[in-house]
């Protein structure tokens, strides 16, 4: 999620879209949570909503920064020749992870097609804000 909040910032966007794109992540986090058996408690607490926090608003995260850079045209591979950045492998576990749970998660999904380049920045806006995502 923070390599999207960083795409929501690269893209432009303010505050108020990377919180609302925050808050919405946070309960398709949740949902999958859920779906996998897990405590939702967990989600709720400092290592769920307080990393998410930390992650997403902070531009020394390395995901955040992966985001932006990805928006600004850099391809995830060459990006990840000088970072670790966790969130392209956690967003492909995400993605098998919801298609066995049978979850639609369209911030997952979204973000996981931008770092993939199936989908642009404009498709990924549109998506978005019909609320629904293009598998």
């Amino acid at each position: 999620m923070a390599v999207g909040a960083g795409m929501v910032s690269g893209l432009g966007f303010g505050t108020n879209t990377l919180s609302a794109m925050v808050t919405r992540a946070s309960h398709e986090l949740r949902q999958l949570c859920i779906a996998m058996g897990g405590n939702p408690r967990t989600i709720d607490g400092l290592a769920g909503i307080g990393d998410l926090m930390l992650t997403c608003f902070s531009n020394q995260s390395r995901n955040q920064r992966c985001g932006q850079r990805l928006m600004k045209g850099e391809n995830v591979e060459d990006i990840q020749k000088t970072s670790t950045v966790e969130g392209v492998a956690t967003a492909d576990v995400a993605i098998v992870y919801a298609d066995m749970c049978g979850l639609e998660l369209p911030i997952f999904r979204c973000v996981h097609s931008l770092i993939h380049k199936h989908i642009t920045p404009d498709e990924a806006v549109r998506i978005l804000m019909a609320g629904r995502s293009r598998k």
